[in-house]
């Protein structure tokens, strides 16, 4: 089955397509980059990470913001599923980048078969 590819983009009168391993790295992306109460018609689609400020996630409860995090994904990547979320500061692997590095693991069905999910993104 294919899925639709992120970014959305019309050439030659048709929407790039992606397989699903591709297709769930793109949503959980999403879920990941997105603010709660940024889009109007789903408030509570994203992540309330972004509601923290960058100081605080060195005194922050690391438990807490990896449930966060893997409670926005169960809740809007239906596919992915036994998921995990660990995190890390972006500083700790470029010394001039601010941000978080998010790696998500999990397993998905691909018709019969289980498959084993993993991904990391940059955020901030």
């Amino acid at each position: 089955m294919e899925y639709l590819s992120l970014p959305l983009v019309l050439r030659e009168g048709y929407l790039a397509r992606s397989e699903l391993q591709d297709s769930i790295r793109d949503t959980v992306g999403l879920i990941l980059s997105t603010r709660l109460g940024t889009i109007p018609f789903s408030p509570d689609f994203g992540c309330d990470l972004w509601d923290k400020e960058y100081a605080d996630l060195y005194a922050a409860n690391k438990a807490d913001i990896r449930a966060s995090l893997r409670n926005a994904i169960d809740k809007f990547e239906k596919r992915l599923y036994s998921v995990t979320a660990s995190f890390g500061l972006a500083s700790d692997l470029s010394p001039h980048t601010l941000g978080l590095t998010v790696k998500v693991t999990g397993n998905y069905m691909d018709g019969k078969e289980e498959m084993k999910f993993e991904a990391s993104y940059a955020l901030g």
